[in-house]
């Protein structure tokens, strides 16, 4: 019989085994939180649903298209609307308002009037991507 140590908590266990019984049930809990966090909306793992879409001809034909015809951000168009001083993007990516991962939103996903030309900026601002967590100033 060949020995070694788990992996986890250094007890011996026989060889063929990575983790002592205690320590296979905690990583296999562990294992399965971290598939559900992978499964997240932003994440690359994506449903095969949603990624057959945004693989699809029909989504790269109608997204090309609307970057034709909105080739500047809509919302840098807005924002200098308000503020004369704000510079204007180029369109690098098209935006669901009402996201695919919603019912509704599935069913619009071929919409004209659900889409929106956004430059990666306001895109990620769109996702609230790279925000910065703010911390409360309180004395103690």
């Amino acid at each position: 019989m060949l020995l070694k140590l788990c992996a986890r908590c250094q007890k011996v266990i026989q060889a063929p085994n990575r983790y002592c019984t205690n320590c296979q049930k905690i990583v296999e809990n562990e294992t399965e939180k971290s598939k559900q966090k992978s499964m997240s909306r932003y994440n690359k793992n994506r449903d095969k649903k949603y990624k057959a879409f945004y693989n699809s001809k029909e989504w790269k034909l109608l997204r090309d298209t609307y970057k034709e015809k909105h080739y500047l951000c809509e919302m840098c168009q807005e924002e200098a609307k308000k503020d004369n001083k704000y510079s204007i993007q180029l369109t690098e990516e098209v935006h669901h308002k009402e996201p695919i991962q919603t019912p509704t939103g599935w069913l619009r996903r071929y919409e004209w009037s659900n889409l929106i030309a956004l430059c990666h900026y306001h895109h990620n601002i769109q996702h609230n991507r790279f925000k910065r967590k703010v911390r409360n100033n309180e004395n103690i």
